[in-house]
């Protein structure tokens, strides 16, 4: 969902008012996950008269990509990337162990 608004951070204020009971991390506040529906937020948005725009099955070209990449591809990517920013064994360890 795509959310237009004149004043974005007062909608971002009422919703998070609105979806405290809703939010995930009750410890850090800095944490702004909430377990709600599309629906409920379209609803806050909607009494701030923002322009609210659905898509039901959103293009997302370069996820698609991504999950459709092959190994090899990858591993080519992972290279020049690697090469660009350099490698650090540390970081890698941390990522996977993280998912």
């Amino acid at each position: 969902m795509m959310i237009h608004a004149d004043d974005a951070p007062s909608l971002e204020n009422s919703l998070h008012r609105a979806l405290q009971k809703h939010r995930i991390d009750k410890v850090n506040l800095r944490k702004e996950f909430f377990k709600t529906t599309v629906e409920i937020i379209h609803q806050i948005a909607q009494q701030h008269r923002a322009d609210v725009q659905y898509v039901a099955d959103p293009e997302a070209l370069e996820y698609r990509q991504s999950r459709d990449m092959t190994e090899e591809d990858a591993a080519e990517i992972e290279g020049v990337v690697e090469s660009i920013y350099g490698g650090d064994d540390e970081d890698e360890k941390t990522v996977s162990d993280e998912h």
